[in-house]
């Protein structure tokens, strides 16, 4: 995950060994082990599936502020808003790392007895049949319109399936390891909000649009509170975007190994409505991935820093004697794209990990 860009992208790789060693004081394993040795299935371990993919997320955002692309906004889906929250100052990399690896290791110590399934429903028909059959399971996340994720007990799940299906409602298992956004979190609320306690927040810099509630709430997100219920709480990822498309933006980056949360945003807008970029592909390398997306940006108008893109590649001076220019006169014709009209160019970043709404023994990520 990611091994291209750390073996050819210097800022990439600057960004991800950063992380590696702040990770040192927290993981069994180095995290670059986990990225890149044949030991993949580490990756499917939640105390190091978390904090692999906030590392990657950071890594590939300042790659992206390196070239110049800043967002206005941000929003992260579950673990993903870590890493929002972190490139918008509410806390630092330290200190987010540090949270982000507690609530892997947390969650991963709890009994492996819970699943969770999207259920192709609006929420109020979900919620229905939870309360008509009594079975303890929790509304874990709200995608879209028709797509709501339940959390719980495998046997309460797997009841609640059946149920489902006689209605003829579609539902789909995800590959996790546990239920999470549940009360089956409940155990480790304390542990972790004792250690959430002593991070240091700061009120963010840009736009945080908050899982907890789908609004931007500056003040809510800069408090311990927040990310201690944001343990056991829902995910508003459909409120979310519903707030950024009243706030007219249009253009949007994920930020994550491919790209989830901008098909699930898509399915919520009016057809041909804006800009999706991936920063990575699962069936495309990264390099092409990020270019072509940058390259999509230039075209709607934004201002790339070129310098910073070029700022890792060594360039030496031709010699004239040996090289000469062109003989002919240069023809100083404009061959330049203008922007097109009417395009808005603000965007927005999604550090995003999703493999499935909620990837396999972890938890999806994040969207700017």
């Amino acid at each position: 995950m990611g091994q291209q860009l750390y073996t050819t992208q210097p800022t990439f790789r600057r960004a991800l060994d950063r992380c590696h060693e702040i990770l040192k004081d927290y993981l069994e394993k180095p995290l670059l082990e986990v990225l890149f040795s044949n030991t993949s299935h580490l990756l499917h371990e939640t105390v190091y599936t978390q904090p692999a993919l906030f590392s990657l997320e950071y890594a590939l955002t300042q790659l992206w502020h390196s070239w110049g692309i800043y967002p206005q906004a941000v929003l992260g889906h579950s673990l993903g808003e870590y890493a929002a929250a972190c490139c918008a100052g509410v806390f630092s990399l330290e200190d987010g790392l540090r949270l982000v690896s507690e609530r892997g290791r947390l969650m991963d110590a709890l009994p492996k007895t819970g699943t969770m399934v999207a259920v192709f429903a609006g929420q109020d028909q979900v919620n229905a049949f939870i309360q008509g059959s009594g079975y303890d399971v929790a509304i874990a996340a709200v995608n879209g319109p028709r797509n709501t994720v339940v959390s719980g007990q495998d046997r309460a799940i797997a009841a609640l399936v059946q149920q489902l299906k006689a209605a003829g409602i579609a539902t789909k298992t995800l590959q996790v390891s546990q239920g999470f956004h549940s009360p089956l979190m409940e155990p480790i609320v304390a542990a972790f909000a004792a250690v959430a306690r002593t991070v240091t927040y700061c009120e963010p810099t840009l736009d945080v649009v908050t899982n907890l509630t789908g609004a931007v709430n500056p003040s809510a997100i800069a408090s311990p509170d927040y990310w201690i219920a944001h343990i056991c709480q829902p995910v508003q990822f459909a409120a979310s975007i519903e707030t950024l498309q009243q706030q007219d933006y249009e253009v949007f980056i994920e930020i994550g190994p491919k790209p989830t949360l901008l098909n699930m945003a898509k399915q919520m807008m009016p057809e041909g409505f804006g800009v999706w970029l991936p920063s990575l592909r699962t069936d495309q390398e990264a390099w092409l991935t990020l270019l072509q997306s940058l390259g999509q940006l230039y075209v709607q108008g934004a201002t790339i820093n070129w310098q910073g893109f070029d700022q890792d590649y060594p360039r030496r001076k031709l010699n004239p004697l040996l090289n000469p220019l062109p003989t002919y006169p240069f023809q100083r014709q404009h061959y330049w794209i203008d922007a097109q009209p009417g395009i808005k160019r603000r965007h927005l970043e999604t550090p995003s990990f999703l493999h499935d709404p909620f990837p396999k023994t972890g938890e999806t990520d994040a969207l700017w």
